[in-house]
């Protein structure tokens, strides 16, 4: 490949905003359970937030993008929980060891570049934004846990992440990876006018995309 194209990958970035195929359609505002369960499952990263440790942050909110995965690409892999691959060395992985409580926001804002799924209400312009109510955000709020690495959960998850994002599989593993999974507390929602909802968590679990 010429050093031309490959600057241009580099710099200009593709259109795909997922590596996966053929992704559901985003529901209708007023089926609010699974709306949340589809963004948890086409999106690939979001803002993790957690309370900091470091010396000059001393326990404020500090907020990090982070990738992370539901599941494998296809529908019936989405588990609608949240996870990441992540390493003991990041900052946000070193606050979680003195207080495991995070918080996780998505906006539909992230998959513009994708014409397949892009919503107009998040585009930037004279009706659009991030921050407009039709443009779904949420927030996902529970205690971070790792899970157990010989366990059938995380080896299914591995292959989720190396599946949607191929780069993490020629990471450096010197540098201490685990899976997280984020155990839900809550679900905050807002795609419509009208005010943000706390979802029901039986019922965004029992969701099927």
């Amino acid at each position: 490949m010429k050093l031309t194209a490959v600057l241009s990958t580099i710099f200009l970035g593709y259109t795909a905003a997922s590596t996966c195929e053929d992704l559901p359609k985003k529901p209708l505002f007023t089926a609010e359970e699974e709306t949340a369960r589809w963004m948890a499952h086409v999106m690939d990263w979001g803002v993790l937030s957690t309370i900091s440790t470091m010396n000059t942050t001393m326990a404020a909110p500090f907020g990090n993008p982070y990738s992370f995965v539901d599941g494998g690409c296809g529908s019936d892999k989405s588990t609608g929980s949240i996870y990441f691959y992540a390493s003991g060395m990041d900052q946000s992985m070193v606050d979680i060891e003195s207080n495991p409580s995070v918080s996780f926001a998505l906006s539909e804002a992230s998959l513009n570049g994708d014409d397949s799924i892009e919503q107009s209400a998040c585009v930037l312009g004279p009706s659009g934004d991030p921050e407009n109510p039709p443009c779904a955000r949420a927030v996902f709020n529970g205690q971070l846990t790792k899970l157990e690495n010989d366990s059938d959960e995380y080896n299914t998850i591995q292959a989720a992440f190396f599946e949607r994002h191929a780069s993490m599989a020629d990471w450096p593993t010197d540098h201490s990876w685990f899976i997280g999974k984020v155990k839900l507390e809550n679900i905050w929602l807002i795609d419509i006018y009208g005010g943000a909802k706390t979802l029901d968590l039986d019922t965004y679990f029992g969701v099927s995309l």
